[in-house]
């Protein structure tokens, strides 16, 4: 038995998801890897777009309207902290998520200060982007809160937990562990 989606609710948990498209902005002039990541979003369900170029991409962002964008900081007109910075500038809220092989102190300071929300250095693995973009979802209310495994769900917002429609109480550790086995 489920808990009823009231109850997940109470519990501060989405019972449902948004149906609109979810949409994610890829800036890299790198095709190869830019084909591999479209791949990996295409297999989530969510819809992509490609721009090789730091303009081409702040153009993207009003036309496209991302609801998360994957951005390099090396591009081969404008550099991706100019292009995080001028969207901040411009109010553009969308998550900033760089991918990147430049791995410095400096590089990841710039990248915050600029406006990113997180970052992630090359080589990385597919499943740290869908990840995090998942995660970035969640909070933006366009995926479901909850992981259901068989008779097991968990609430990823409020790290609560039900087996057989009884509330478990699992702590922080063993909340990670029954992720892990749910996955």
């Amino acid at each position: 038995m489920l808990p009823s989606d009231d109850v997940l609710r109470d519990c501060g948990c989405q019972a449902g998801t948004v149906s609109e498209s979810i949409r994610v902005l890829v800036v890299d002039e790198e095709e190869g890897m830019t084909n591999v990541v479209g791949l990996a979003l295409g297999f989530e369900g969510w819809t992509s777009k490609t721009v090789a170029l730091g303009e081409l991409a702040l153009a993207a962002v009003r036309e496209f309207e991302p609801h998360a964008i994957l951005l390099d900081i090396t591009l081969p007109d404008i550099s991706g902290v100019t292009v995080a910075r001028s969207l901040r500038e411009a109010h553009v809220t969308t998550p900033i998520i760089f991918l990147t092989g430049r791995d410095s102190i400096d590089d990841r300071l710039a990248a915050y200060a600029a406006g990113g929300d997180d970052y992630l250095t090359k080589p990385f693995g597919l499943e740290q982007i869908t990840d995090r973009l998942r995660e970035v979802f969640r909070r933006q209310g366009l995926l479901e809160s909850n992981i259901v495994s068989g008779s097991l769900v968990l609430c990823t917002e409020t790290q609560q937990a039900w087996l057989d429609g009884e509330p478990l109480l699992p702590s922080p550790a063993e909340f990670v562990r029954l992720l892990e086995q749910a996955a």
